[in-house]
């Protein structure tokens, strides 16, 4: 490829897809290192003129909810996870949408005053503690390295922050990992090829272990992100930069000489107390997208997306053992690129494709059976779009309680809601939409709402620049727009708007910034009509 067209796609698609579902085009989180053309104050901030606390008479019932929810190994809170659970659903039931179902709705915004350089994830410990992590992206020339900020809800002001390393002085690669809160409400962060547990009131590190690298040098290898068995066992996986290369962050992908040449990933599993290595096995291949366990017939299973196959692995009595029963399993059409992460639906693992290279080929959705690997089933929900390219660096949003399937494609410009039904697929709506990052959902089993952003660009070439996005609530079942906000600063490449308690949900700026989002219904008029005169 000629160097200018490989900083607008990625080198390849086993290369995109470690991107795990962020933004895979090069301006396009380049454009991170800028400031916002527009220097405009967003309209729906201009309207909350100033912090936003959301309905706090909601915070008791979103307690008990978290209380009563299955979600080992995470604290019982609305974020705990980066995305939520370790099916890696992003379906946050016990978080309320404050607005009116029936749209019309009004959104108001609200911005930090002070800066955390490149944020990539919030999550919270109950209501009133936030923490944010950042600093990851190595391309960013601001960014030194990882940090957690501990925040204040409402204002976002700083409370406390740990920076845990800094890139520039130790030589490495800078590329993001994750923070969440597991069940004991330690604060637990990946980053680079470390780990660390730290005290949420203070910030204070109470344990650091350095991770296997394999075959690939310390400098060049990052942990991207982490999952969790039931029982607390930390299952991480690595990505590695090509050896020599000095390019930082997600440029690793496109700018090396030769990104393919890289060595293949490590897994591990670590001890949730003392953050040990328990176990670790090098994988068949160096793969991007971030694991996904689950408990299947009483068995820990961990499923990884490759750049031709998906792969499971068996977690039992401390080893990783690849599953002979299951897989591996070839999922692309000719002319596809690879998956991101895979998600759990009941019975079934699924993915879509072409996280990879933009390619003429549609993208499909994948099922696969948890039980019977032959039993595939997949299905093509924009291939009538008549769109040139396709092109999605995100993974799925599922919703095992309503057995559907939440997806979309940059290329296409379309979101869609596909329903799983004993492993058949079938498209139940379809939206015009385009976004890069990943969706949510949130609110209870019938009043889903499905959250996710919209960049104003008509072409794929449109990726490479852009500076404002909005977000748009939908109706989970029939796609049906409820409220939208007016154009924000770009968010972050590759995370997703994030619910937390009394109906507010958090959007995090590429340019450094939290912002607050709040639905409320339409305003009534407070005039009335006078009663009609009385006829003496």
């Amino acid at each position: 490829m000629h160097r200018n067209h490989r900083k607008f796609f990625l080198a390849s698609a086993a290369l995109v897809v470690s991107l795990l579902g962020a933004s895979v085009l090069l301006g396009a989180h380049r454009a991170q290192a800028g400031s916002q053309s527009d220097d405009s104050v967003p309209a729906n901030e201009t309207a909350a003129n100033g912090p936003l606390v959301g309905d706090p008479a909601l915070i008791s019932g979103e307690q008990t909810c978290v209380s009563d929810e299955l979600n080992a190994p995470w604290f019982p809170t609305i974020a705990a996870f980066e995305v939520h659970d370790s099916n890696r659903t992003h379906l946050y039931d016990c978080a309320d949408f404050e607005g009116a179902l029936s749209g019309g709705n009004q959104v108001f915004a609200y911005s930090s005053q002070q800066t955390y350089i490149t944020p990539y994830n919030i999550v919270d410990h109950g209501p009133n503690e936030l923490f944010v992590y950042g600093g990851g992206y190595g391309d960013h020339p601001a960014a030194s390295g990882s940090f957690v900020a501990r925040v204040e809800p409402g204002t976002f002001n700083q409370v406390w922050r740990r920076v845990l390393i800094n890139t520039n002085v130790t030589n490495e690669w800078n590329y993001p990992g994750v923070a969440n809160v597991l069940s004991d409400g330690s604060l637990v962060v990946i980053y680079g090829y470390h780990i660390a547990k730290l005290d949420p009131t203070t910030g204070n590190v109470l344990a650091r272990t350095t991770l296997p690298t394999g075959a690939s040098a310390p400098r060049d290898t990052s942990f991207n992100g982490y999952d969790a068995l039931a029982d607390g066992t930390i299952v991480a996986k690595s990505v590695n930069r090509q050896p020599g290369c000095e390019e930082q962050g997600f440029s690793a992908f496109l700018d090396c000489p030769n990104p393919t040449a890289t060595p293949p990933s490590v897994m591990v599993a670590i001890d949730p107390s003392t953050l040990q290595v328990v176990s670790q096995v090098t994988l068949p291949e160096m793969i991007g997208g971030r694991v996904t366990t689950t408990r299947y017939n009483g068995t820990n299973e961990v499923y990884l997306p490759g750049a031709t196959n998906l792969y499971r692995y068996t977690y039992a009595n401390g080893q990783f053992t690849p599953d002979s029963t299951w897989g591996p399993v070839a999922y692309l059409a000719g002319g596809q690129t690879a998956a991101s992460a895979m998600a759990v639906v009941g019975d079934y693992v699924v993915a879509m494709t072409n996280g990879g290279a933009p390619t003429s080929t549609p993208m499909s959705v994948i099922a696969v059976s948890q039980a019977d690997s032959s039993k595939v089933s997949n299905i093509q929900p924009f291939a009538s779009s008549d769109a040139k390219q396709s092109f999605i660096p995100s993974m799925v949003s599922v919703d095992p309680e309503n057995n559907r399937v939440y997806v979309m494609d940059a290329g296409a410009g379309k979101l869609a809601g596909v329903d799983v039904q004993n492993g058949n697929l079938t498209v139940a709506w379809t939206q015009d939409q385009i976004t890069l990052s990943f969706t949510t959902l949130v609110g209870p089993k019938g009043q889903r709402v499905l959250v996710g952003t919209d960049i104003p660009v008509k072409t794929l070439q449109g990726l490479s620049s852009y500076t404002t996005e909005q977000v748009v609530w939908r109706n989970a079942d029939t796609g049906q727009e409820m409220a939208r906000s007016s154009q924000l600063p770009k968010m972050t490449q590759g995370i997703l708007v994030t619910p937390g308690y009394a109906g507010v949900q958090y959007f995090l700026s590429a340019d450094g910034h939290v912002i607050a989002l709040q639905v409320v219904p339409p305003f009534q008029s407070t005039t009335t009509t006078p009663p009609p005169a009385q006829t003496p």
